[in-house]
């Protein structure tokens, strides 16, 4: 017979609590995750590309949300990618003084052939003057040696695209707030209807993979989007319900394999679903909390 002392089932309790409370107070996506390639596009059109960018220049730029405060710029990549990054400047001490740096808090490089996928994405890298930064690949580059920078740091800190680059400083979002987005609220009512699919999801699939899904419903079909924490690539997602009300069926098509997901909504308060995930001829599991709307 084998016995847990109540130290050690208080520890074992503990571990899934943490893991509960760490994910109910996870942040929801912002505005930078929703500037997809498309509206990069859109938020540039007919705009004037850059010579260059000073941190009081960028001061004067309309932050994407109320909620952040470091600039958005965006960058068409000597490749034709499109990037965007939020930036910010600082100080590095040197041996005599104070050198500029720009620090590229968060990026995205999204691909020019499909848009819907990424290339490179990163965070908290800084650009010291002198040295590039190369969005297809998502590295810093030394200058004028073939290796690609689409933006240069200048000695005084300002920022310049490199031959072939073009940089636009985003001036307010380049997309419609999507808090005008509302979804069914899947607690007015008794029971599960087909709507209270409907929403945004913070899905988890066998430890591996995370992200959210954005669905609507339309009678019994479900259609939205996956959007990969890991590459910020946006993925198709389609599926419908089925006989049982909380029962659905979602396929993704991913860059080189498709999921097929077979979903369970809990029936008395809708916050989450739990099922499988058929993936390359493996079935392996995943669960996903409801983002509520604040």
């Amino acid at each position: 017979m084998v016995t847990i002392s109540l130290r050690t089932h208080l520890r074992l309790l503990t571990v899934p609590l943490l893991l509960l409370c760490s994910l109910a107070g996870r942040v929801q996506a912002d505005a930078f995750d929703n500037h997809s390639a498309y509206w990069l596009r859109k938020g540039t059109e007919g705009a004037t590309a850059l010579e260059s960018l000073s941190m009081r220049d960028a001061l004067r730029l309309k932050p994407i949300s109320a909620r952040m405060t470091s600039p958005c710029i965006v960058v068409r990549t000597d490749e034709d990618n499109w990037a965007k990054a939020i930036i910010t400047w600082g100080f590095r001490k040197g041996k005599e003084d104070r050198i500029p740096v720009v620090v590229i808090e968060r990026f995205v490089t999204y691909r020019g052939d499909r848009e819907n996928l990424t290339s490179a994405k990163g965070e908290n890298v800084m650009l010291f003057p002198g040295f590039g930064f190369n969005f297809d690949i998502g590295q810093i580059v030394p200058v004028g040696i073939g290796q690609g920078e689409d933006i240069i740091s200048l000695e005084q800190g300002d920022l310049k695209p490199a031959e072939g680059s073009k940089l636009h400083g985003l001036d307010g979002p380049a997309t419609p707030p999507r808090e005008d987005q509302k979804y069914p609220d899947p607690d007015e009512h008794q029971g599960v209807l087909p709507t209270d699919f409907a929403g945004k999801w913070e899905v988890h699939i066998d430890g591996r993979w995370s992200g959210r899904w954005e669905l609507d419903v339309e009678e019994r079909r479900i259609f939205g989007r996956f959007i990969s924490d890991e590459t910020q690539s946006v993925y198709e997602i389609a599926g419908k319900i089925l006989a049982l009300p909380h029962n659905a069926k979602l396929n993704i098509e991913l860059a080189n394999a498709s999921q097929t997901i077979d979903a369970y909504l809990w029936t008395k308060d809708k916050s989450a679903m739990a099922g499988t995930v058929l993936m390359a001829d493996r079935r392996i599991g995943f669960y996903a909390l409801r983002i509520r709307d604040e």
